[in-house]
C-alpha cells in the first residue's frame, strides 16, 4: 500500500488529511496495543482536528487527536494521535492516518460515534491513596470497578513520611485517552514532590501510571563542587506504589514471569522480585559508588522469591499478575532492569512496584535539584489474565510518519528525507549512511556502549558514555565519563529517526531524553539565577566522574592550590531535541523542560538577581559569554541561549522569549561589524562563532515561516551575509593549522561539518550570485576535507562527540548538498542606523563603577531603593 499526503473534500465539505505513516515493531505480535505519536503537517492544511481514524487495520479504528502546535495562520503544525492498535504482527504495516477537520458538523456526527462514550472514567483521592474508577454505562445496572494506588515512603532512618496531596487535574479528556494529574509532597519536607501521571485507555482498560519524585532543594555545591553526600539531598530507603483493587479478594491467585521467554507460574502464595543490578558483564562498575566511595552493587542481576523456591537471573522484564472471583489485574514495567534497582511483587490480591525498593544496607540518595520519573502498566478486567498480553510493554510499537510527507511539511529546517538511506540517494547520502551504520554496530553500538561502563541504573540510564575522553585519559580502566547530551544528540537521533523510521534511533532519543529532563536539569528556584533551572555539563574532561554523579565537578578531582568547580553555564544548553521529543511523543515534561531552560536564558542575564544588582540591574552578560567572561561576541554561548530563546517562542508564541532573542542577536552581531576583529580564527578560543551563525539562520527561517520580515529580519539577514563573505576569504580545514590547538582530535573534523553548512546558510541570505556561489564552493571544499579526515582518523570518530555532532550536521550537509534550497529572501524594512561595541557585563561594569567617584554617587541614589535592597539581600543568601 502506498499512500500519499492529501486534502479531500468530500460531499459534507468536510476536510479530511491523510497522513501515510508505517507502523514499526520489534517481532512481537500482540493485540490491543495503545499508540501515541506526532504527526505533522504543512502550513495552511488543517485548521482545527480533534478525532480521525487509521486506515490499514481489518476493523475500523477511531484516532483521538490533540493539537500540539499551530503555523502562525493558525493552522495545525504538529498533533497527537492517539489510538489502539486492534492488532500487532510480527513485521511492520503500512498505514493511513485520516485526520477530519474540526466543523460544527463533525463535532455534531461525533457525539454519537464517540468510542468509549459508554464508559465513564474518574479519578479522586480518598485519603493518602489515589483512585481511579471506571463506570460501564452500557448495561441497564452500570458497573463500577476502581483501583486504588497507595504509595509509601520511609526516610534514611526506614521511618514512614506522610504526604500531602495538593489536587488532581485532568489534563487530557478524549474519546481514546484520558490523562490525570495527582500531585503530592511530603508533609515533613515540601520541597520532596511526587507526581502521578495517570493514562486511562478508555477502551481496554489499561491504564499508565507514570511516578515522579523531586528533590526542588538547591544543592549546597561548595566549592562549585557537586558530589553525592551533599547538604541538599534527600536520603531514604524506599518507594513503592501499590494497586489494588476491590473485586480482587485477598485469596486471589498470583501468576508471573521474570523475563518475557518464560513460561507463566502460578501461586497461591506472595511473590517479590527484586533486581540488584544490570546484571551486564561490569554489573559492578565504579560507575555506581555513593557519597562514600563505596560501590553498594553487590549482587548480579536479580533474585525472585516464591512459595516454591527461589529464582535467580539476569535481566527481569517481569509481569505479574492477580485474579480471583472472576476479575484479574496484572502489572509490567518497561525497563524494569536497566533502572535497577527496583522490585515488584504479588500478595493478597494487591501489586506493587517498588521504584526504590528497600533493600539491606542500602540508602537512596535524589541530590538537590534531581528527580526521578518511571511508569508501569496496568491491565485489569473480567477474563482470565494472560501475561503475554503485556509484552508489548518491553517491546512498544511506535507509528512513524512516512520521511518524504515530514520533508514536504517543512517543520524541520535543512532536513533530508533521504540522507540516511544507503541506496539510490547519490554517494553523499550514501556516504553519510555507511558512516552512521558503523557508528552505531558492533563495538559502537548503544548496548555495547552502555555495557563499557555499565550505565544503567536509575540515575545512569538513558545517558550516552562520553568515550572519546578516553584517548586523553591518564588512569588504566575504561574512563566513567558521562556525555549530557552536548551538542544534542537528542535532536540528531530525531532526525534520523524521521529520515530512515528505523527504531534503533528511538531506542537512542527516548531513554536519553528522559534521562536529561530527570537528571541533568536542575530542578530547583532557591540556587543562584544563573543555576536555576540549568542544564548541567558532561563529566570534566579526562578524569573520571567519581561521586559527582552527572554533575561535571568532583571534589577527588580539585588540584591543590588550583582553581576549580563551576555549575551549569549557557555554553551547555539544548533544547531543539527535547522540542521535537514532544511534538513526536506528547510528553508534556519535555514541554516544561523546553521552557525551563528557555527561561534559565532570561534569569541568568537578569541584573537585579545578583549582588550587583544594588548598584547596576542591567544585564549580566551570562547568557552571551562564550570561553571569556569580556567576549560578547559571535559565540555558542550566545548561540545556545538564542536557540533556546527561539524554541521557548515556537513552543509558546510567547513574546517576551522572541524580544530576548532578538536583544542577544544585537548584542553580539552587527551587519557591519568586522569579523576579523573577533579573532575567530583562534580556534581554541573562537571555534563555536559557527554555533552562533547557526542559530540565527534557524532564527530567519522561524520568522519566514512566521512571515515576520521586519526590521531585525533584515538586521540577522545582512549579519549572515557579512559574515558569509569573511568566511568564504578566511576559513578552511581547522587542522590545516595543528599550531593552533591543544588537541589536534577528530572532533576538530566534525565541527568544520557545521562550518560548510553555515556558509551554505549564507549562501541563502547573499543577493550577489558571484559571492553566493564562492559560498558554497568553500562550503563543499570544507565538508570534503571533514570526511577525509575522519577516514584518516579511523574508530576516533565513532565515538559519542563526533556522533553527536555528525547526525544533525552531516544530514543538514546532504540536504544543502541535495536539495533545492529556498533563499531567504530580501525584505524593505529598514535597520535604524546604530554602531556596535562589545558589550561590558554587570560584574566589570560595577567595578569600573566602584573606581569612579562620580559614578558611584549617582549609583547611590539607586541603593536607597527598597526593592534593589531586598533583591540584593535574596541574591546574597543564595550566593552562601
Amino acid at each position: 500500500m502506498t499512500l500519499k499526503s492529501t486534502t479531500s473534500r468530500p460531499r459534507n465539505a468536510q476536510s479530511l488529511v491523510l497522513i501515510p505513516a508505517v507502523l514499526q515493531t520489534r517481532g512481537t505480535a500482540a493485540r490491543n496495543v495503545p499508540i501515541v505519536a506526532g504527526l505533522c503537517l504543512p502550513k495552511g492544511r488543517l485548521t482545527d482536528t480533534a478525532f480521525g481514524h487509521v486506515e490499514g487495520f481489518d476493523k475500523d479504528t477511531p484516532v483521538q487527536m490533540d493539537v500540539l502546535n499551530r503555523w502562525n495562520d493558525g493552522s495545525v503544525r504538529w498533533i497527537l494521535a492517539s489510538f489502539v492498535a486492534p492488532e500487532i504482527s510480527a513485521e511492520s504495516r503500512e498505514l493511513g492516518v485520516v485526520a477530519a477537520e474540526q466543523t460544527e458538523s463533525s463535532i455534531l456526527q461525533r457525539s454519537h460515534q464517540k468510542p468509549g462514550a459508554d464508559r465513564l472514567t474518574t479519578v479522586k483521592l480518598v485519603g493518602s491513596q489515589i483512585h481511579l474508577c471506571t463506570r460501564n454505562l452500557e448495561t441497564d445496572l452500570p458497573t463500577e470497578h476502581t483501583l486504588k494506588l497507595a504509595v509509601r515512603i520511609s526516610d534514611a532512618a526506614g521511618e514512614e513520611l506522610s504526604l500531602q496531596f495538593d489536587g488532581i487535574r485532568e489534563d487530557v479528556r478524549g474519546a481514546v485517552r484520558q490523562v490525570f494529574v495527582a500531585a503530592a509532597r511530603l508533609q515533613s519536607l515540601p520541597a520532596v514532590t511526587l507526581q502521578f501521571r495517570l493514562t486511562h485507555w478508555v477502551s481496554t482498560g489499561l491504564l499508565q501510571v507514570e511516578t515522579r519524585i523531586r528533590n526542588s532543594q538547591r544543592a549546597r555545591h561548595a566549592g562549585g563542587l557537586w558530589d553525592l553526600g551533599d547538604a541538599g539531598s534527600f536520603l531514604f530507603r524506599h518507594l513503592e506504589i501499590a494497586v489494588h483493587s476491590d473485586d480482587i479478594p485477598a485469596s486471589a491467585q498470583t501468576h508471573w514471569k521474570a523475563e518475557r521467554d518464560q513460561i507463566s507460574r502460578s501461586t497461591s502464595g506472595p511473590v517479590f522480585l527484586r533486581q540488584f543490578s544490570s546484571g551486564d558483564r561490569f554489573w559492578n562498575s565504579p560507575n555506581h559508588v555513593t557519597a562514600s566511595g563505596a560501590n553498594p552493587v553487590d549482587t548480579r542481576g536479580y533474585e525472585a522469591v516464591c512459595d516454591t523456591g527461589t529464582l535467580r537471573g539476569y535481566r527481569a522484564e517481569p509481569t505479574v499478575a492477580a485474579s480471583g472471583d472472576g476479575a484479574s489485574m496484572a502489572m509490567a514495567i518497561p525497563e524494569f532492569w536497566q533502572n535497577f534497582p527496583g522490585s515488584v511483587g504479588a500478595a493478597m490480591g494487591a501489586l506493587e512496584f517498588g521504584m526504590f525498593p528497600e533493600l539491606p544496607g542500602v540508602i537512596h540518595e535524589l541530590q538537590g535539584g534531581e528527580q526521578k520519573t518511571q511508569s508501569f502498566w496496568i491491565s485489569a478486567g473480567t477474563e482470565c489474565c494472560h501475561l503475554q498480553n503485556l509484552d508489548w510493554v518491553c517491546d512498544t510499537p511506535r507509528l512513524m510518519q512516512s520521511p518524504a510527507s515530514i520533508e514536504a511539511a517543512s517543520v524541520l529546517p535543512w532536513f533530508c528525507s533521504k540522507a540516511a538511506s544507503e541506496n539510490h540517494a547519490g554517494p553523499a547520502a550514501e556516504r553519510f549512511a555507511r558512516y552512521l551504520k558503523s557508528a552505531t554496530s558492533d563495538r559502537f553500538s548503544l548496548e555495547f556502549r552502555r555495557a563499557t561502563i555499565d550505565e544503567f541504573g536509575w540515575r545512569n540510564f538513558g545517558d550516552i558514555p562520553a568515550d572519546h575522553e578516553q584517548t586523553h585519559y591518564a588512569g588504566h580502566n575504561t574512563i566513567v565519563s558521562h556525555y549530557n547530551n552536548q551538542f544534542d544528540m537528542i535532536f540528531g537521533a530525531i532526525l534520523q529517526l524521521n529520515a530512515a523510521t528505523n527504531l534503533q534511533w528511538f531506542d537512542w532519543l527516548d531513554p536519553l531524553a528522559r534521562h536529561v529532563m530527570d537528571i541533568d536539569i536542575y530542578h530547583t528556584s532557591s540556587d543562584r539565577a544563573a543555576f536555576n533551572g540549568g542544564l548541567f555539563w558532561h563529566t570534566d574532561h579526562y578524569v573520571d566522574a567519581r561521586s559527582s554523579t552527572h554533575r561535571t565537578y568532583s571534589r577527588h578531582n580539585q588540584k591543590p592550590g588550583q582553581p576549580y568547580g563551576g555549575g551549569p553555564g549557557c555554553e551547555h544548553n539544548y533544547t531543539t531535541g527535547l522540542l521535537h521529543y514532544h511534538f513526536l511523543t506528547g510528553s508534556q515534561e519535555a514541554r516544561e523542560s523546553v521552557l525551563t531552560l528557555a527561561d534559565w536564558v532570561i534569569r541568568m542575564d537578569d541584573g537585579r538577581s545578583t549582588v550587583f544588582g544594588l548598584l547596576d540591574d542591567g544585564p549580566t552578560g551570562a547568557a552571551s559569554a562564550t570561553v571569556f567572561e569580556d567576549f560578547h561576541g559571535p559565540g555558542r554561548g550566545a548561540g545556545n541561549s538564542i536557540n533556546a530563546l527561539l524554541d521557548g517562542w515556537l513552543l509558546t508564541g510567547s513574546e517576551h522569549y522572541l524580544a530576548k532573542l532578538e536583544e542577544l542577536i544585537r548584542r553580539c552581531v552587527h551587519p557591519s561589524q568586522n569579523p576579523d576583529d573577533m579573532h575567530l580564527l583562534d580556534a581554541e578560543g573562537h571555534w563555536s562563532y559557527t554555533v552562533f551563525l547557526n542559530s540565527l539562520g534557524r532564527y530567519l527561517l522561524a520568522k519566514r515561516d512566521a512571515e515576520l520580515f521586519d526590521p531585525m529580519y533584515r538586521y540577522a539577514r545582512d549579519v549572515m551575509q557579512t559574515y558569509g563573505r569573511w568566511m568564504a576569504e578566511n576559513e578552511g580545514r581547522t587542522l590545516d593549522h595543528p599550531e593552533r590547538l591543544q588537541y589536534p582530535t577528530e572532533a576538530w573534523a566534525a565541527q568544520d561539518f557545521r562550518k560548510a553548512n553555515v556558509l551554505r546558510i549564507a549562501a541563502t541570505c547573499e543577493d550577489d550570485i558571484a559571492q553566493a556561489e564562492k559560498m558554497r564552493a568553500k562550503s563543499d571544499q570544507i565538508s570534503e576535507s571533514a570526511w577525509a579526515d575522519f577516514a584518516a582518523f579511523g574508530e576516533s570518530s565513532l565515538t559519542a562527540r563526533c556522533l553527536s555532532i555528525v547526525m544533525t550536521e552531516g544530514q543538514r550537509n546532504i540536504f544543502h548538498r541535495t536539495s533545492a534550497t529556498d533563499p531567504l529572501p530580501p525584505c524593505d524594512a529598514i535597520c535604524p542606523e546604530t554602531s556596535w561595541t562589545m558589550f561590558v557585563p554587570q560584574k566589570q561594569r560595577v567595578k569600573r563603577m566602584l573606581r569612579s567617584p562620580t559614578s558611584l554617587l549617582k549609583a547611590s541614589v539607586r541603593v536607597l531603593n527598597i526593592n534593589r535592597i531586598l533583591q540584593t539581600w535574596d541574591a546574597l543568601k543564595k550566593q552562601m
